[in-house]
C-alpha cells in the first residue's frame, strides 16, 4: 500500500488541530453509543409501525431519487437553519456547546450531543426516509445508502484531517455540496 495514503501521513500533512487528546474530552465523549442505540430503537419502531416500511424490496431507483432530492433540498435547508439556531447564545449555552467543547475532534465527536439535539437531528434526517415509506418507493438499499452516507459524511467532517485534498474541490467545485469535510 502506498504510504502517502496512510492515515498518519494524512494527519501529519493537514491536521486541523495539531494537539493531543485530553482526558476530559475522552471522558466527555464516552457516551458516543447513545446515538446508535437511540437510532436503532427508532428504526425498529419505524419498521414496525410506519405504513409502507414493511416487506421492502432490495432496490427502487425512484426511492433513491426522491431521497436525494428531499435531502438536497428541504433537509439541507432545514439543517442549515437548525445548526445556525444551535449557535445562537440561548441554545448554544444550553445544548450545542457540549459538542464544541471537543477541541481535537474525532469521528465520534460528530455524535456527542445532548439528547435534545439527537432528537432534532433524527427528526430532520428521517424526513426523506419517512416520505419514501409513505409514497411506497422505499427500499432496503435506499435506507442503507442514505444512513451510511449521512453517518460517513458526519464522521469524516469531524476526523481532524483532510481525507480529500483541497485540489480535488478545485477541479470539481460542486463536490463541496456533496461532501462534508473538516475545513
Amino acid at each position: 500500500m502506498d504510504l502517502s495514503l496512510s492515515i498518519p501521513n494524512l494527519q501529519r500533512q493537514r491536521p486541523d488541530v495539531d494537539k493531543g487528546l485530553e482526558f476530559e474530552q475522552v471522558d466527555r465523549e464516552r457516551n458516543w453509543d447513545d446515538q446508535i442505540i437511540f437510532n436503532g430503537i427508532l428504526f425498529y419502531l419505524g419498521s414496525r409501525h410506519l405504513p409502507g416500511a414493511q416487506n421492502l424490496p432490495m432496490w427502487r431507483g425512484d426511492g433513491f431519487l426522491i431521497t436525494f432530492l428531499i435531502h438536497a433540498g428541504p433537509v439541507e435547508f432545514l439543517y442549515y437553519w437548525l445548526h445556525r439556531a444551535l449557535h445562537h447564545h440561548f441554545l448554544y449555552s444550553r445544548y450545542h456547546s457540549h459538542h464544541h467543547s471537543s477541541i481535537v475532534t474525532e469521528p465520534i465527536t460528530s455524535v456527542i450531543h445532548p439528547f435534545g439535539e439527537h432528537i432534532a437531528y433524527f427528526i430532520l434526517f428521517a424526513i426523506p426516509m419517512v416520505i419514501i415509506a409513505l409514497t411506497g418507493t422505499a427500499s432496503i438499499a435506499s435506507y442503507a445508502v442514505y444512513v451510511t452516507y449521512i453517518d460517513f459524511m458526519n464522521n469524516m467532517g469531524h476526523c481532524n484531517f483532510e481525507l480529500i485534498p483541497n485540489w480535488i474541490f478545485s477541479l470539481f467545485p460542486p463536490l463541496k455540496y456533496l461532501m462534508y469535510t473538516p475545513s
